[in-house]
């Protein structure tokens, strides 16, 4: 699935700006089935107002040091707890939309990324949550750079 960048609306939550801070910064990617927008909240904290509790399709992520003056980014997408064939489908639904979901994230938030051109080679683990052990795993994405459009 490719990335549209005129269906992306991206939001900064006080205290993030478009450049910074690094440190507590957030992600909550949310996107709407009628209209394909992809809506993006960056902020100090996740927000589940955005998230539809009976979907769960959304994508929520953030930095975590790892180091001095490194990071690692960890996103989460939960694929749920119910029959194994639901939670397939969910799961590879979801790792078909990634690299789109991924692209939107950086490019809503490029301006970091180009403040801070270090972070591009920040590599991504996805955690996918789901009580079915097999769909229950950290799986690595690459490089932030690998998403750059």
């Amino acid at each position: 699935m490719e990335f549209d960048l005129n269906k992306l609306e991206a939001t900064f939550k006080p205290s993030m700006t478009p450049s910074g801070p690094i440190e507590g910064r957030k992600y909550t990617l949310t996107h709407s089935d009628t209209t394909d927008m992809l809506f993006l909240d960056i902020g100090p904290e996740y927000n589940y107002s955005a998230i539809n509790e009976e979907l769960r399709d959304e994508l929520i992520g953030k930095y975590k040091r790892y180091g001095y003056n490194s990071y690692i980014l960890i996103f989460y997408a939960y694929v749920g707890d119910s029959d194994y064939f639901a939670v397939s489908m969910k799961y590879n639904d979801f790792k078909y939309h990634l690299r789109s979901a991924l692209q939107a994230i950086f490019y809503g938030d490029k301006d970091l990324l180009n403040e801070h051109d270090f972070l591009l080679d920040t590599p991504i683990y996805v955690k996918f949550d789901s009580e079915i052990a097999i769909f229950d795993n950290y799986e690595c994405y690459g490089y932030v750079r690998d998403y750059i459009l």
